[in-house]
């Protein structure tokens, strides 16, 4: 709340009042003030007896004394509110006051004592009221000195009384009008503070809001061109420039070359190398480079750009982003401009945000450029391998046929040690051929998206067909054995890929097991229309570090020996995980080297209708 609002009516009128004849040097009140100083020091010289000077010249100097205090009344009313003007006359009216008290002779000590403890006292007052209280007490307290002092009363003493009022009142008042006068410098010089202080905030929030458009502009697009296009648009649109340049090394060559240009024609470049050349010095010396007026500096060299475009000052900033030296961009206006340091480190922020958009919008495109050629080059791996795999096929097929001619005699007889090499190859020969089937899957698995064809499964024709095929005797002392109820369901899946995952997963297990057991369970669980399996084994086990990477492509643990006896390509399990994403279902693996490994799958099947029930078995 506002004091002066509460104060009494009275009191405000009166203090304004005091104060405001304070306020400035007036012309009438300074000559009215110095009336009364001037009219003592004449009469205080006139009748004081002088032994230097004689009466004609006493009135000589009295006359002059008067003249130049009506001289004021002709000067100007503004002069006598400059310190220039009141200074001297001050320092004037008091050599005069000396002069005649000392020509006088019969001033005392305490008439000097008394106007300067006056003089002090009006001068240090810090308000009106003060020196209104010293004005009036000064000449009482010291008349009550002067005749309770002295026995006998010096005429002359009667004309020392008012000396101190008169005092207290001149130079009080300059005091005043100097106190005030500071005291107003201080509040301008705080105001023009706090003006500054609300200039520089308005700028920085104004440039907050550019840097915020300007980085929103920057962040919704992850396109070179586009960023650059909405970026130098915004700047030109919020700041008080002309025009702009952008000029981007190219990743190739090396080269500055111009990315973007707005505010003239991209063709005019041309008729100004030399001056471009200048401006690119900046991305070499990471600095910037500020010109206030390029036809007043040497440096340039052509300026023919400038001259039809009628462009004056530049800015070249280095476009730098984790110190790297992307390019620069250049800032020009069409009439001369000074570019100070806090524009410059603006500016700059500017464009060290630009940089790392453009870094950021390079490292993408180089990165999907990357990542076409590297699809590229997978497709034509996998075209390779494909018609590889197809032409393998034939002269393998053409090996099998002969074997199988020889095995059954057809092409002769054959002798013990001739039919186990027979043996032997025909074995060798379906196991590549296998390889070269799971190859030519893996490739239509990546050319091709999967499809599933629900048909009817029958789980007892599906175990049955297993049987026969991992039932029959090998030469590895492995036991199977098989365990599923004897109500299991029909169901309706796809079975062939079924069928295929299963037998990826049993064929891992016995080839990772010398010597041991391998148990396929079948469950299915009606509650969630589920079909679980679980195939575990005795084998050589899975490292945990390696689990992670066993449904990957071409991926064999070392524990596997894909070089060795063990074979493969590491593709079984990437084509299990491949159908059981398609079906639907989840893979769960649990191992530990030498302990063996338990995989449990999980595959939703809706029942199609109840079978007869059979029994569950073992065999070896």
């Amino acid at each position: 709340m506002n004091v002066q609002a509460i104060a009494p009516r009275g009191e405000r009128q009166g203090s304004w009042g005091l104060e405001r004849l304070f306020n400035t040097a007036d012309k009438d009140t300074i000559i009215r003030l110095r009336w009364p100083l001037v009219i003592l020091s004449s009469y205080l010289l006139y009748y004081s007896p002088s032994h230097w000077l004689s009466p004609s010249q006493v009135q000589a100097l009295l006359i002059i004394y008067l003249l130049s205090h009506t001289t004021l009344y002709f000067l100007g009313d503004r002069l006598f509110d400059s310190p220039y003007v009141y200074g001297p006359l001050l320092v004037f009216d008091t050599l005069v006051l000396l002069v005649v008290v000392e020509m006088g002779g019969t001033a005392t000590p305490d008439f000097f004592v008394a106007c300067l403890l006056t003089l002090v006292l009006s001068c240090i007052c810090n308000d009106a009221r003060g020196l209104l209280v010293v004005t009036l007490l000064a000449p009482l307290i010291y008349a009550y000195f002067a005749f309770s002092t002295s026995a006998t009363v010096d005429p002359n003493t009667y004309l020392r009384l008012p000396f101190p009022f008169v005092i207290s009142l001149f130079y009080g008042y300059f005091a005043q009008v100097e106190r005030l006068r500071r005291a107003a410098r201080e509040k301008s010089e705080q105001a023009r503070r706090q003006q500054k202080a609300a200039e520089e905030l308005r700028c920085q929030r104004e440039r907050l809001e550019v840097l915020h458009e300007i980085n929103t502009a920057l962040a919704s697009t992850i396109e070179t061109g586009k960023i650059l296009d909405g970026f130098l648009t915004r700047v030109l649109i919020h700041l008080p420039y002309a025009a702009m340049l952008v000029r981007l090394r190219n990743c190739v060559t090396g080269q500055l070359e111009t990315a973007a240009v707005q505010g003239f024609a991209p063709q005019r470049l041309s008729t100004s190398k030399a001056a471009i050349e200048w401006i690119d010095r900046c991305v070499a010396e990471k600095n910037p480079l500020a010109v206030s007026n390029v036809f007043a500096d040497s440096r340039l060299g052509d300026l023919e750009l400038f001259k039809e475009e009628g462009l004056v000052a530049l800015l070249a900033l280095p476009l730098v982003a984790h110190q790297e030296a992307l390019g620069c961009l250049t800032f020009l206006t069409r009439e001369e401009h000074e570019f100070g340091a806090e524009e410059i480190d603006f500016l700059s922020t500017l464009a060290g945000q630009a940089a790392l958009s453009i870094h950021h919008a390079q490292l993408y495109e180089r990165s999907r450029q990357q990542g076409d050629e590297l699809r590229h080059a997978h497709k034509v791996k996998d075209r390779f391998l494909k018609n590889v795999s197809s032409k393998l096929k034939t002269p393998l097929n053409v090996i099998l046929g002969y074997m199988e001619m020889f095995g059954e005699g057809l092409l002769g007889e054959v002798t013990p040690l001739q039919e186990k090499a027979i043996v032997s190859v025909t074995r060798q020969a379906k196991e590549l051929h296998g390889l070269i089937d799971t190859v030519l899957l893996v490739g239509n698995l990546e050319a091709e998206s999967i499809h599933c064809e629900p048909h009817e499964l029958n789980l007892w024709e599906l175990i049955a067909d297993l049987r026969s095929t991992y039932d029959q005797p090998s030469a590895k002392s492995i036991t199977i054995h098989w365990d599923y109820a004897a109500d299991l369901p029909t169901l309706l899946c796809d079975r062939s890929k079924v069928k295929h995952i299963l037998k990826n997963l049993i064929e891992n297990a016995i080839k990772f097991t010398d010597a041991g057991t391998v148990t396929i369970a079948f469950r299915y669980w009606v509650a969630n229309q589920q079909l679980q399996v679980t195939i575990s084994d005795s084998g050589i086990g899975i490292s945990a570090e390696e689990l992670p990477a066993i449904f990957e492509r071409f991926r064999q643990g070392e524990n596997s020996g894909g070089a060795g006896p063990r074979g493969g390509f590491g593709l079984g399990l990437y084509v299990v995980k491949k159908f059981l994403d398609a079906l639907g279902g989840t893979i769960e693996v649990e191992s530990h080297p030498g302990a063996g490994s338990t995989f449990t799958l999980r595959i939703p099947a809706l029942t199609q209708a109840p079978e007869p029930g059979s029994r569950s078995e073992s065999t070896r």
